[in-house]
């Protein structure tokens, strides 16, 4: 006789000693991995904080400067005469010299707006939103260096009665955060004078 003996199910097998820890270095891979995606993420969004607290400060200073433009050009317009003739403040200056001959102006350093305002520049304070700016300006002549020597206007539309004499003028202005932080910004524009 054929005796049929039923087996019971076997027990399930324990993990082998290989596999014992594994599903943990997998999570620690994974939270490694988010941590330093969160990390990035923070570091990111401060540098686009950054980006654009310096994008704004540099759109105040750029229309601080424009206004420092526009006092330079109502200061030289109010004169009744060339600056030259007038000697209208310390905003003006003659033509620079170097070894006793006339040069051309070349932009100030640093060191020039550092301290020149009463005494070689004008100065005037710029409030553009929450930005407060130092704006300085100086003036000098501009155009062929024989006519300035002699202070003979640069460019004349004829003779006679009623004939307007222009004369152009080289300006720089400076601008620079009031709380002195940041660089400051040197820019450079011819304006005319027409009589």
């Amino acid at each position: 006789m054929i005796q049929h003996t039923q087996q019971a199910p076997s027990p399930p097998q324990p993990a082998r000693g290989d596999e014992r820890g594994a599903i943990l270095v997998i999570t620690l891979v994974l939270v490694l991995v988010i941590t330093l995606a969160v990390l990035a993420l923070i570091y990111l969004t401060r540098n686009n904080v950054l980006i654009s607290s310096n994008m704004a400060v540099q759109s105040a200073a750029q229309e601080a400067a424009d206004q420092g433009f526009s006092a330079a050009n109502t200061s030289l317009q109010a004169l009744p005469n060339w600056p030259e003739i007038t000697s209208p403040g310390t905003w003006y200056q003659p033509l620079p010299t170097s070894g006793g001959a006339i040069t051309r102006p070349t932009v100030p350093p640093a060191s020039f707006w550092s301290g020149c305002t009463g005494t070689t520049c004008a100065a005037i304070p710029v409030k553009y939103g929450s930005f407060d700016f130092n704006v300085q300006y100086v003036m000098y002549p501009a155009g062929a260096l024989a006519t300035q020597v002699g202070g003979n206007e640069q460019n004349q539309t004829g003779t006679g009665p009623g004939v307007q004499s222009m004369r152009y003028y080289v300006v720089y202005v400076h601008t620079s955060r009031t709380n002195g932080g940041g660089l400051g910004v040197t820019v450079q524009a011819i304006l005319r004078k027409v009589q």
